[in-house]
């Protein structure tokens, strides 16, 4: 029983966490979205921000996705361009998938003798408390895995 309720305490503030994420994001291309030039491209950051605030924050894995897609739209928009997924609307769907998955079925369209990508789940997906490293391993079908590892002297904002 002491384990289940650590572990329901453990996962809210892990929510916590990654809601206060979403919101500083959200907040930083709020502010840096007017100084896209192309009005167009405007219009889809404020697009996908509706779509990623409509999206439920109430487990880890929702929270996960839409922390992805705003890290990466924040990203974008702090170097003034849209390209990827956010290059048109945002889906009228009730959930995204995982951004990699989407980014892979994009290249895959691009390169028709590509497969298509499927659900993609890391085994561990870990960001340092400092911003400034990042740690995502997947396990490869038939034995062995595959590391990402980051590390920026500055952080990744």
């Amino acid at each position: 029983m002491l384990e289940v309720v650590h572990s329901k305490k453990l996962q809210n503030v892990m929510a916590t966490r990654d809601n206060n994420e979403f919101k500083f994001a959200l907040r930083d291309v709020a502010a840096h979205a007017p100084k896209l030039s192309n009005p167009y491209d405007r219009v889809r950051c404020a697009e996908w921000a509706r779509k990623l605030a409509s999206l439920p924050d109430d487990n880890l894995e929702s929270c996960k996705i839409r922390n992805e897609y705003i890290q990466f739209l924040r990203i974008q928009i702090r170097n003034n361009f849209l390209h990827g997924p956010f290059m048109s609307p945002p889906p009228e769907t009730p959930t995204l998938c995982p951004l990699a998955e989407n980014l892979g079925n994009m290249i895959a369209h691009q390169i028709p003798y590509l497969p298509r990508t499927g659900p993609i789940a890391p085994i561990l997906h870990h960001g340092s408390p400092d911003g400034r490293a990042f740690v995502s391993a997947k396990q490869i079908p038939g034995g062995g895995v595959l590391c990402y590892m980051a590390v920026s002297p500055e952080g990744f904002d």
